[in-house]
């Protein structure tokens, strides 16, 4: 690289930096410790369902002709974990049977700090639409 590329990438750069800094306020120190807690988060996770047919093989549903590919959200059954203090202790709850078609908005929730609370909402609304 030569200076010229040098020096355009730093210019790019020091544009990128911000000039500005907020200080922090009363709140935000208010805050600082509320941040130690254990923080409630969800998880998704996929599943397999297991049937006796009545000639009493067992199939697994959704069914998948071929190869169950993990990374194909229709190739399986989805729930959402999570937990919460009751009576002072965590316990863990579930929901089951989340539809396929809400699993990318789920993630995308997850992804930019929804709470807790709302995702399961959402959930919720979307096992209702059924």
């Amino acid at each position: 690289m030569d200076s010229e590329e040098s020096s355009t990438l730093t210019q790019s750069l020091n544009k990128l930096t911000p000039e500005i800094f907020l200080e922090e306020t009363k709140e935000d120190t208010k805050r600082a410790p509320h941040s130690k807690r254990r923080q409630r988060k969800g998880s998704l996770y996929k599943y397999l369902e297991n049937k006796k047919l009545k000639d009493g093989r067992i199939a697994s549903y959704p069914r998948v002709i071929g190869h169950r590919h993990p990374d194909n959200p229709t190739h399986w059954r989805w729930g959402f974990n999570w937990e919460e203090k009751v009576d002072g202790e965590w316990k863990g709850r579930s929901i089951g049977s989340v539809p396929v078609g809400a699993i990318a908005l789920i993630q995308s929730m997850q992804n930019e700090g929804v709470s807790l609370e709302e995702i399961i909402g959402f959930i919720k609304r979307a096992k209702a639409k059924k």
